[in-house]
């Protein structure tokens, strides 16, 4: 086992689909099948479901992915520290959660290249409480997260106002019918949401939101995930109604198993903030600036596509 067999792994249960892995990775889509199948036989287990059309990960595959996903940002961290080190190359370390549509943070990261030329940046998707340890410890210069909490020794700036939230529910839910769901259509339902150990302050602040618009439901479940497809795939199981942002169908191949529902009152995901340690080094000042004049822009220029 290679560390390049888990950088493959990765790549195709992030995207669940071998063509866009294989682009993703610049490599042919043949050699990729085959380096996970030999990564199956080293390991002894399967690790995603295959059909002629879909590609889903088994649960061990799910608890692969949670142990491989923090030790490539940990290797990743190492090399971009070792260079820095000597020299060889000026780079951002920037953490984002899963859940930040692509278009925002694709959108975030150019106009970064344009006020910083020459400098890299290198982006590790991370849950909220790994970014603040990395961003107090030093292993990480920038952290995108929703903003459920205040956090020492870590300073913020609004990123992206928070997204609207949507119903989901499996394709042939008796609600599939409804053009938009209320508090009425879902109370005998029960609520999957991510697991509270994922994000504590979130998860709280989310299931506070949803009482306060008026929602209730027969049972809260923890669905033990955090990432788009995960997420759809818990819903589609049986396991709830799931509310997420609108963008979360769009961001997986397993929104195809789901319907998206708008629901009346509207709740909104809490704003997207991009945050940094207070005890930055001195020569992080005029990229922090720059990132502070991104924010403000990114915010102004806000509109439905973000």
């Amino acid at each position: 086992m290679e560390l390049r067999h888990l950088r493959y792994f990765l790549a195709l249960y992030e995207e669940l689909h071998f063509g866009r892995a294989a682009t993703r990775l610049q490599m042919a889509q043949p050699p990729l099948s085959q380096s996970i199948r030999k990564l199956e036989e080293a390991l002894g287990v399967r690790l995603f479901h295959r059909t002629s059309r879909t590609v889903a990960p088994t649960e061990a595959g799910r608890v692969f992915a949670e142990h491989v996903r923090p030790l490539l940002a940990s290797f990743e961290a190492a090399v971009a520290d070792t260079k820095q080190a000597g020299g060889t190359t000026s780079q951002l370390r920037i953490g984002c959660v899963p859940d930040v549509p692509i278009e925002r943070l694709l959108k975030f990261i150019e106009l970064m290249r344009v006020a910083n030329p020459g400098v890299q940046t290198q982006v590790t998707q991370l849950l909220a409480r790994e970014q603040v340890s990395r961003l107090q410890e030093g292993t990480l210069e920038y952290g995108i997260f929703h903003h459920a909490e205040d956090h020492d020794g870590i300073e913020l700036v609004p990123l992206f106002f928070g997204e609207q939230l949507a119903a989901f529910l499996p394709k042939n839910h008796r609600l599939a019918a409804h053009d938009s769901l209320g508090p009425d259509d879902l109370e005998e339902e029960d609520l999957a949401i991510f697991s509270r150990a994922n994000d504590p302050a979130l998860h709280d602040l989310l299931l506070a939101s949803i009482e306060e618009a008026g929602y209730r439901f027969r049972s809260v479940r923890d669905a033990g995930c955090f990432t788009a497809r995960d997420v759809m795939l818990a819903v589609a199981s049986g396991l709830g109604v799931a509310f997420r942002p609108f963008s979360f169908k769009d961001a997986s191949d397993a929104g195809s198993l789901v319907s998206r529902r708008p629901i009346s009152p509207p709740i909104e995901m809490p704003e997207t903030v991009i945050a940094w340690a207070s005890n930055a080094p001195r020569k992080l000042r005029s990229i922090t600036e720059s990132v502070r004049a991104v924010a403000d822009l990114l915010r102004q220029t806000a509109d439905d596509a973000f």
